[in-house]
Formats: structure tokens, C-alpha cells, sequence
């Protein structure tokens, strides 16, 4: 039986089809492929995006919720740059969603995963494209992800004490919702938070 994220992707297919991808490409800062689709690099990996779907180059298996991010972006009608200022998901909820949407149980894993692993967390940043943007004065290690062409994120790191156990913030740019609506950020953040954990495993394993 298909689950409800196979059928999302299954309607995105149609606007694909009648998607112009080369002029989505230009304005949202893709790569505009010779055959008419994109290419996009996303989490450490390279994915086509064509009017028959969006599909990892590698050829492994990928979670369906990363072909859903990845289409709704190259649909997208949005325009402008990023602001390169950020907020947490829930800060981009906007009218249409009437009451607060706290979204840290998704990150909570992350502490548990990487508390006392600092080091472990900064390799795993820098696979997946991450840069180092420096001590904040919360007292957090701040790391910066070009996730999609517009949509920088920041990913902040705080070592746990005695008092507070490690924990780990994504932020997005503010003007992230002008490409996205939040749901489907938060399709994003989810996907953020399970490049990071299935890396760890995989660190984990061959170590």
C-alpha cells in the first residue's frame, strides 16, 4: 500500500510534467541540465529533477520525502535572495496557521546522537557541505548549510552541562517561506535531521 508521503509525490508528477524547468532553474540558482531538467545538489547527494520526476543520480534508494522537498522547490514561484538572517521553522508558520508550532521534538534526537561528540558532529557538517560560521554569543557553535540555493540554513550546536542537556538548533533564512510553505520546511527540517543522524550511524558502524 502506498503511504500518504508516495501519494503527495505521485500529484507533484503532473506539474512537473507542464513545470518549465529551465526558467525555474535560473531563478532559483540550479543547475540547468542540456536534456531540459536540473540537477541539484541536496544533503550530499546529486539528484535530476525532469518532467518525470526527481531522481538521485547514484541510483540508491532515497527517502520519498526528499523527492517531495526537491520537487515543491523546483515549483516554486518564488523570487528574491536569501537574507542571510535566521529564524527557527515555526517563525515561518505565517497567517494561515493559527497557533504555535514547536518543532524541537524533531531535533531533539540530535543532542542525544551527538552529545559529547563535537568533533563527530563537525565531520558530519562537512560532508554534507557545511562550513564553520563561528561562536555565538548564546555560547553555540554556529555551522553553515547551503541546503538549497535559497534556502541557507544555520545549524547551531551547544555542548550540554550539568544543567541543560546538548542541543542542536536549525535555523532558516527568514525569507525562506517565499520558496516554501511550512510544511513543507518542515518536510525540509525533517530531512536536515535525518542526513545528520543516518550519517552518524553510518560513522558509527565503521568505526
Amino acid at each position: 500500500m502506498r503511504s500518504g508521503y508516495e501519494k503527495i509525490y505521485e500529484s507533484l508528477l503532473p506539474e512537473l510534467g507542464k513545470c518549465d524547468l529551465s526558467e525555474a532553474a535560473g531563478r532559483l540558482g540550479l543547475s540547468a541540465r542540456p536534456d531540459g531538467g536540473i540537477s541539484v545538489d541536496f544533503l550530499g547527494r546529486e539528484y535530476e529533477i525532469s518532467s518525470r520526476g526527481v531522481t538521485p543520480t547514484d541510483g540508491k534508494p532515497v527517502d520519498v520525502i526528499n523527492r517531495i522537498v526537491l520537487a515543491y522547490y523546483a515549483l516554486s514561484k518564488g523570487e528574491g535572495e536569501p537574507a542571510f538572517s535566521y529564524v527557527p521553522v515555526s517563525d515561518l508558520t505565517g497567517a494561515k496557521i493559527a497557533f504555535n508550532v514547536n518543532l524541537k521534538w524533531m531535533t531533539a534526537p540530535l543532542g542525544e546522537i551527538f552529545s559529547g561528540d563535537y568533533e563527530g558532529f563537525c565531520e558530519i557538517m562537512r560532508s554534507l557541505g557545511g562550513v564553520f560560521n563561528g561562536r555565538q554569543n548564546s555560547g553555540g557553535y554556529a555551522w553553515f548549510l547551503n541546503v538549497l540555493p535559497k534556502i541557507p540554513l544555520q545549524i547551531v550546536y551547544y555542548h550540554g552541562d550539568d544543567e541543560f542537556p546538548c542541543e542542536i538548533q536549525i535555523l532558516f533564512d527568514k525569507n525562506a517561506s517565499r520558496f516554501m510553505e511550512f510544511e513543507c520546511l518542515a518536510f525540509l527540517e525533517g530531512c536536515v535531521v535525518k542526513a545528520l543522524s543516518t550519517n552518524a550511524e553510518a560513522e558509527d558502524t565503521s568505526g
